[in-house]
């Protein structure tokens, strides 16, 4: 009779389980349960994740723009070309430096222009001087070059206790 690796003679040989002990592992129910209850959790959260109050909004967008400026700056050092934010009435805008002139950006090469949420109007201060009317700007007030530090500014979302707020850098 050939023998297994185990080196027992067949596999009927086995050692019989003492009276009392049940095999080590998991039932078919058990693991059921426990997916069904993770599967509750995951929902429970992504739920939770899709509710936002509006300070919520304003914290989301002062971080998607810190991320947007993150990006600008990268790509100033790798290109070796100045890259800028200009603020306006409805939201801003990227540009570069490029041919001896400031050019807004293709929507290829940049984030695409990008507004405010409906009804609000940010308060914008570039090196400590309120922008009154964001909007008469033409070129970039916020410049990176990606080896000198960007132009300084905060925005301010929101009213009262909303009232979010991001400084650069």
């Amino acid at each position: 009779m050939p023998k297994l690796a185990t080196g027992a003679n067949s596999a009927r040989s086995a050692p019989a389980m003492p009276a009392g002990m049940r095999a080590r592992g998991f039932t078919l129910v058990e693991i059921l349960v426990v997916v069904v209850i993770a599967g509750i959790l995951t929902g429970t959260v992504l739920l939770g994740l899709g509710r936002t109050g509006p300070g919520q909004a304003h914290q989301r967008e002062l971080d998607r723009l810190a991320a947007s400026l993150e990006v600008m700056c990268d790509q100033a050092l790798l290109a070796g070309a100045a890259r800028g934010l200009r603020f306006h009435a409805d939201g801003y805008d990227f540009w570069r430096f490029a041919e001896g002139d400031w050019q807004l950006l293709p929507p290829e090469g940049r984030p695409a222009a990008v507004r405010w949420p409906e009804g609000l109007r940010p308060r914008v201060r570039v090196e400590d001087v309120l922008l009154r009317s964001a909007g008469s700007a033409r070129l970039p007030q916020v410049i990176c070059t990606g080896i000198e530090p960007p132009t300084p500014f905060v925005v301010e979302l929101g009213r009262g206790e909303q009232l979010k707020r991001l400084r650069w850098p």
